[in-house]
């Protein structure tokens, strides 16, 4: 618009100069030439501030075209700026990773009749060395230094389905392969093998509260767990049974609070269970309660890091509801976990949980990879 003025203040300087000498027909016509040119030096100039506020528009746009796969159906190009919001339903848009692992973490629910298949493998280690009673070969018994070490490796495939009024269900089957190695100092030394199919879980959840203000995320949930799995309890060795031979109902509840940009989460949880009756007399293992607490943080849409320290003390093992010393327990470890979005529907998580008391595996490697169904 400067162009435009100075144009216009020259024309009618000149014409001023030249309105001296001229007659009145000439003055017309001149004054017709010099409202052309102004004419045309806005046109002009209206045109080149067109050109320069659609520049990085264009720019922006070309870019996108090259970094956006191609689509097999019509599509909508947003014009309200270059960082247009996602389309509506697309919840996971702005920090798919984020929410993803929070549905891991048990923090959040599927959307209705949206479904999620997610395979996993997992394997753990855990090294005990001490002094144990054992028998020397002419059957003295004795005690000498002892080293025993169980490796496991669980494969399990879980199928999620998101229901109406903010709930969720959720079947898990297992299938473990595992080992015991014991080796005394007196040279004996012993392997023991086993795999199968361990105990199928079904649980349920629904979300109670959402995040306003103060208050958290709220969802709670129910489990049950069969005793599909091979039980421990006749087996020549309990360390190598895929199950664990007892019917278990558990009970959650987790909360979630964001600060961006991390999310903090906690879950409190209570198994029971059940008794069952075996050669010796009946046997019900301890009650359990779990606390699990830890953090988020989104590093960007597509990555998010999770630290956090799960324990669960579970009381001492009835046999003929006498309980038995030395059969409680306190394990607990240090998780640390990282999840990435492949594609729009497939999410990677690698996690390493570190173990913090005698009753925890040494160190435990996860790797799962949940598929989403829209």
């Amino acid at each position: 618009m400067k162009l435009a003025l100075l144009a216009i203040s020259a024309a009618l300087a000149a014409g001023a100069v030249r309105a001296q000498s001229l007659t009145r027909n000439e003055l017309i016509q001149e004054l017709k030439r010099r409202d052309e040119v102004i004419a045309a030096l806005e046109r002009r100039v209206e045109a080149l501030e067109h050109e320069r506020a659609a520049g990085p528009s264009s720019v922006q746009g070309a870019v996108a075209t090259r970094t956006s796969p191609p689509a097999s159906g019509p599509t909508s190009v947003p014009t309200s700026g270059p960082a247009a919001a996602p389309p509506a339903g697309d919840d996971e848009a702005a920090l798919q990773a984020l929410s993803r692992t929070l549905v891991e973490r048990g923090g959040l629910v599927l959307a209705p009749w949206r479904m999620e298949l997610v395979p996993s493998l997992a394997y753990s280690n855990r090294e005990v060395q001490g002094l144990a009673l054992t028998q020397t070969p002419e059957g003295i018994p004795t005690v000498a230094d002892q080293r025993l070490r169980q490796d496991q490796l669980h494969a399990t495939a879980a199928l999620r389905v998101g229901l109406p009024w903010s709930s969720q269900i959720e079947v898990r089957a297992p299938y473990a392969w595992l080992r015991q190695s014991r080796a005394v100092g007196d040279g004996t030394h012993a392997v023991n093998e086993g795999s199968g199919v361990g105990d199928i879980e079904l649980a349920l959840s629904h979300q109670f509260l959402r995040e306003s203000g103060a208050w958290p995320d709220l969802v709670g949930g129910v489990s049950w767990r069969f005793a599909s799995g091979r039980d421990p309890y006749r087996t020549r060795v309990a360390a190598v049974a895929a199950g664990s031979g007892v019917p278990e109902f558990r009970v959650r509840v987790t909360a979630v609070k964001s600060s961006d940009p991390l999310v903090f989460f906690g879950t409190l949880s209570y198994a029971h269970d059940q008794s069952v009756h075996e050669a010796f007399g009946d046997v019900q293992p301890g009650d359990a309660i779990g606390l699990d607490l830890g953090t988020v943080l989104a590093v960007s849409p597509e990555t998010s890091f999770t630290f956090g320290v799960a324990q669960e003390f579970r009381s001492r093992t009835s046999i003929d509801h006498q309980g038995t010393p030395g059969t409680d327990t306190l394990a607990a470890s240090l998780d640390l976990s990282v999840a990435r979005v492949l594609t729009r529907n497939v999410l990677l998580e690698v996690s390493l949980g570190v173990g913090l008391t005698r009753d925890a595996p040494d160190y435990a490697l996860q790797v799962s990879l949940p598929i989403r169904f829209h």
